[in-house]
């Protein structure tokens, strides 16, 4: 099982995804916890899009089945092509999964960036030895004075805040 990254715009993510979960697909959308004051004073706490106009689709179907199914949106969707076959960029199953659990919008030190950000900071490959994200695999920068584990996922990048003693280096 694979799937498709779809860019969104004008921050409508979240109607596009309810639109094609109408058409019988799954999609997922990171999501993270923001502080807002409402109309009476007070601060709450509210899930919102951790990253804009992007939409993950489960592939249960054909590629010529999508662009059907998308057919109909009343916002515009592009999905991601990959630069070299011109096919929708296809992410494995597994990938995903991981990419999910690191999604956790409890988890307060995630960063997110654009891909080519995240694979310019310089690092060492290392594997996630302790803690919550034990077995991930990623590169480990420095950023504002903290370590991050890198991941990079189709456009996206995540910058996960672990500390480097979680971490066990690996030879390329």
């Amino acid at each position: 099982m694979v799937w498709y990254a779809a860019q969104t715009f004008y921050c409508r993510e979240e109607r596009v995804a309810s639109f094609l979960e109408e058409k019988g697909l799954t999609c997922f959308i990171p999501m993270r916890y923001q502080e807002r004051v409402n109309l009476d004073g007070k601060k709450e706490r509210i899930l919102t899009p951790a990253v804009h106009n992007l939409v993950f689709i489960q592939k249960t179907f054909e590629d010529h089945e999508l662009d059907a199914k998308k057919e109909g949106c009343p916002y515009p969707l592009f999905v991601i092509r990959n630069r070299e076959t011109r096919k929708y960029y296809e992410i494995p199953d597994a990938q995903m999964a991981e990419f999910r659990a690191i999604c956790d919008p409890d988890y307060e030190g995630t960063l997110y960036v654009d891909s080519e950000t995240a694979e310019a900071r310089p690092g060492q490959k290392v594997r996630v030895i302790r803690g919550a994200f034990t077995g991930l695999i990623g590169k480990l920068v420095r950023y504002k004075n903290r370590s991050y584990v890198v991941v990079t996922l189709a456009t996206l990048g995540i910058m996960l805040h672990i500390p480097k003693w979680y971490c066990e280096k690996i030879e390329e």
